[in-house]
């Protein structure tokens, strides 16, 4: 009779070690956002390109690289993180609102995809032991717009496209994760509220981007912990 039990207890211990799993990917990816949004606070950047795009072009940048490397990093461990977990949290809730549920898991691995994309060559370069060739003025502020342009581009697509597929999950669970539903909400106001802040009062935007995606974090623990419910 053990015998025939071991199987079965087998992949229910395995299932409950997958379910473990993605809950710790899912307090990681809360953690990489709590990270990012502290080292902005820290450096407390201007609103301009050197204040808001790390960099490791310009040994001069105002953005110190050492904050530049940790702000990379914990935006790195959060799109990591975070990816399995949207994955799983699709497939298992799907039928709650199929198009709606898709389409915000495909938009949200986008992003996630774009914020890799966008971090890694500056966590890579960050931790380079070398040192780079430094190229004339001209080339090196032609350097420095070219990354700027390109760095805003995918963190601002990054970061919108991630509010929005939250913000449909908000919407989807509204009645029956109310949790959910004012986190989101929260963040999404306090992320619109920095706005008319941003050349006025750049310091004032950025706390308030800041605390938005401190409001963010424990979403990534409630998709995770849906993702791993038991069947």
């Amino acid at each position: 009779m053990d015998m025939a039990r071991g199987p079965d207890s087998s992949a229910a211990s395995a299932a409950d070690g997958w379910r473990k799993g993605y809950l710790l990917l899912g307090f990681l990816a809360a953690a990489g956002l709590l990270g990012y949004a502290l080292t902005y606070l820290v450096g407390m950047p201007q609103v301009h390109a050197d204040g808001f795009v790390p960099t490791s072009v310009d040994p001069n940048a105002a953005w110190p690289s050492t904050l530049a490397t940790v702000q990379s990093s914990f935006i790195v461990l959060y799109a990591f993180a975070l990816l399995p977990v949207v994955v799983m949290f699709t497939v298992k809730n799907r039928m709650a609102s199929p198009y709606a549920m898709i389409g915000a898991g495909s938009l949200l691995v986008l992003t996630l995809v774009l914020e890799l994309v966008n971090n890694l060559p500056v966590l890579v370069a960050g931790s380079y032991a070398g040192r780079f060739a430094h190229p004339d003025p001209e080339t090196l502020l032609y350097l420095r717009q070219m990354e700027s342009v390109r760095y805003l581009a995918l963190d601002v697509v990054g970061f919108s496209g991630a509010y929005f597929a939250f913000f449909v999950y908000a919407v989807v669970y509204r009645r029956t994760r109310r949790v959910l539903w004012w986190t989101i909400l929260a963040s999404i106001g306090l992320f619109l509220a920095n706005v008319p802040f941003l050349w006025p009062a750049p310091n004032m935007a950025v706390i308030l981007m800041s605390l938005s995606v401190i409001a963010l974090a424990p979403a990534p623990v409630i998709l995770s912990r849906m993702a791993a419910a038991a069947d």
